[in-house]
């Protein structure tokens, strides 16, 4: 009998001894699987063979947000749902069929009889994967998924749910072509294709099964990966100048009839693109955000190149601003080519040549200099003010600018003239801002900046600060005497059409003729405005383009280009708080504003209360709480799915409607 119990026991630790070692064996699999590629590789391999793959979990992308933290771009969570008539029960079927083909009538459409009629060809084909809906909201899923038979779920009642995330933008099309979009590993555009690295986080893998009609469906097993979730990136846009350039804008394009036409607005002090918008005239007449034209398309700038021409001859010391400088009657030759302004203005100084926009006065300026030794014109134009450089900007697609140099075979002796008056170069709208957002701040020319922070949850991770690319432009007297020189367009000059005397602002005007060397067509122009407001200590720089407006209706940047730059400067005087004085004895302690971020109200472990909150402040606080958020819309919170004081559980979900109506 001992001897019986003895082998029993023998049998019994042997069997424990291998389910030991088979354990240890599947554990040390599972972790192979997930630390060594070439294991994981191995795996998909045969889970091909044999009806699985290992599929990618889409991560969570990161969110755009405006520079005052209004969201700009998101990606919203939808949901298809399917069904699988070899799991729907047939007893369900029989006593709910006609119950749940209403219930999904009313909510998507289309007629009972239909949905009945799908659902009985699944059950008798024994069909694993018939497709109901698409792009079903969060809100529509939960309640769908109250109808009867799908009440039970996957296991009996046949409901299968996917879910997939689609990148949604606040502002529709102002901006859009700035905010970009990426399309694959090779289509990057705007500030989404620029920090797509950061944006897309890192997608995680789990295991499928093949289904009917080449669907798959995602098994839970322990080999799955998280995916792991984007960054958030803070842009420099201000939305109400954004909304105010796009608007006006699309208005004087509209007017004009002219093909396309480009706006941008620079922070003085800091280089941040506070708004920009480019639109393209449709077949259908329409305007839309199609091509980024501000920094991707370079043309022949005109007139406003003429601030770097005599900024460049102030700045030599051969001339001066009260220089005189003989225009003529309005046509002169020089070098052998008739040039000519809009009319004679004779003797004028070279203040009065940039406020009247002269070619003859500038072209002469700068060849009575520079004609026999053109190299020390592009002294300043290349070498101190790079203008031949690209300004390297985040955003991918930035045309390379284009300068000519003595030595090319190209270079006449009419090369330079041309180039002093804004022909046979090229620059984009963005690159000639640049230059002046340098004058307005005092000679130091910037970088352009299209974002301010990365965040994590909102948490910060980094920052960018101003970047110097030309640190003195000019002494300090010469760009005074430009400054001066601009503002007098405005007051005195060809911008003298929006000219405020409370609001003052300095700036170019420029008419340049294009495709001139068309012969079987009119002559067409582009209309633009380059400055900067106030005048005093500047915060804003301006450029405005126009592209072969309608010769009927006007061609010069004072009246086609100018009303943009007129609009956005009184916005931000009508929005800047104007100092006032206030006698002691009429003092009145004011209520200090409630500058509280959000917070708990509940314990660490309970929902709180987040109706009305603003939802990219609650998110951050909520995930750093253990939280997992899924949330619809843009806006402030209108729904939540857990109850407030309902304790949670660590990565439990909670959903979110965000609403900013």
């Amino acid at each position: 009998m001992i001897n019986h119990k003895n082998e029993i026991l023998i049998k019994g630790y042997a069997v424990s001894i291998v389910l030991v070692v088979m354990a240890m064996g599947i554990i040390y699999k599972l972790i192979t699987l997930q630390a060594d590629p070439a294991e994981r590789a191995r795996f998909a391999e045969f889970a091909q063979r044999t009806n699985f793959r290992e599929a990618e979990i889409p991560a969570q992308r990161g969110n755009l947000y405006a520079a005052d933290g209004s969201l700009l771009a998101t990606s919203v969570r939808h949901y298809d749902i399917a069904i699988d008539g070899k799991a729907m029960k047939q007893e369900l079927i029989d006593q709910h069929l006609n119950a749940l083909a209403d219930s999904l009538e009313k909510m998507l459409g289309g007629p009972a009889k239909e949905y009945a009629k799908t659902i009985l060809q699944a059950k008798a084909n024994q069909k694993q994967y018939v497709r109901i809906a698409k792009n079903l909201t969060f809100q529509q899923l939960n309640r769908i998924k109250s109808f009867p038979i799908f009440s039970e779920g996957q296991i009996k009642g046949g409901f299968i749910v996917e879910d997939k995330l689609i990148r949604e933008r606040s502002v529709k099309d102002i901006g859009a072509r700035t905010l970009g979009y990426v399309k694959g590993d090779t289509l990057k555009v705007g500030l989404e294709g620029a920090y797509n690295d950061l944006l897309a986080g890192k997608n995680g893998k789990r295991l499928e099964q093949r289904m009917g009609g080449g669907n798959w469906r995602p098994i839970n097993v322990s080999t799955e990966i998280d995916a792991e979730e984007g960054l958030d990136v803070v842009t420099t846009i201000d939305i109400g100048m954004q909304n105010i350039a796009y608007n006006t804008l699309y208005q004087q394009l509209v007017e004009y009839e002219a093909v396309y036409g480009s706006v941008v607005v620079m922070e003085v002090k800091t280089g941040e693109v506070k708004a920009i918008a480019n639109l393209t005239r449709l077949e259908d007449g329409n305007y839309a955000d199609i091509q980024n034209f501000a920094v991707g398309a370079a043309t022949e700038p005109g007139s406003t190149i003429k601030a770097m021409s005599l900024l460049a001859a102030l700045e030599s010391g051969e001339v001066d601003t009260m220089t005189l400088v003989n225009t003529g009657g309005g046509r002169v030759n020089l070098f052998g080519r008739s040039i000519s302004d809009s009319r004679g203005y004779g003797k004028i100084d070279v203040k009065q040549v940039l406020e009247k926009s002269s070619n003859i006065g500038t072209a002469k300026v700068v060849t009575d200099i520079w004609q026999k030794k053109p190299k020390g014109f592009m002294k300043f134009i290349k070498d101190r003010w790079k203008l031949d450089q690209p300004l390297g900007v985040d955003i991918p697609g930035e045309a390379m600018p284009y300068i000519p140099s003595p030595e090319d075979k190209s270079w006449s002796r009419l090369t330079l003239s041309s180039i002093s008056f804004g022909y046979e170069s090229k620059l984009t709208p963005l690159q000639i801002l640049t230059f002046y957002n340098g004058i307005a701040n005092n000679g130091v020319m910037l970088k352009p900046l299209f974002v301010k922070e990365i965040r994590k949850r909102g948490e910060l991770i980094s920052k960018f600060e101003p970047e110097i690319r030309v640190k003195k432009m000019a002494s300090d007297s010469t760009i005074k005497k430009m400054q001066n020189m601009l503002k007098g367009v405005v007051q005195n000059g060809t911008g003298r059409a929006f000219y405020n005397e409370h609001y003052t602002a300095a700036g170019k005007t420029g008419t340049a003729r294009v495709e001139y060397w068309k012969k079987d067509q009119a002559i067409q122009y582009r209309a633009s405005f380059c400055g900067y407001f106030p005048t005093d200590d500047p915060k804003y720089s301006v450029i405005v383009v126009v592209h072969k407006p309608s010769r009927q209706k006007g061609i010069y940047g004072s009246t086609v280009a100018g009303p943009v730059f007129q609009a956005l400067m009184e916005h931000v005087f009508v929005s800047t708080p104007k100092p006032y004085y206030i006698p002691d004895s009429l003092q009145i302690s004011k209520p200090k504003p409630n500058k509280k971020p959000f917070e708990i109200k509940y314990g660490n472990n309970t929902i709180p209360d987040l109706m009305g909150q603003k939802g990219y402040e609650v998110i951050p606080v909520l995930e750093n709480m253990g939280l997992k958020i899924r949330y619809t819309g843009v806006g402030k919170v209108i729904s939540q799915s857990i109850a407030p004081g309902t304790k949670f559980t660590k990565n439990q979900t909670l959903h979110l409607e965000l609403d900013n109506s």
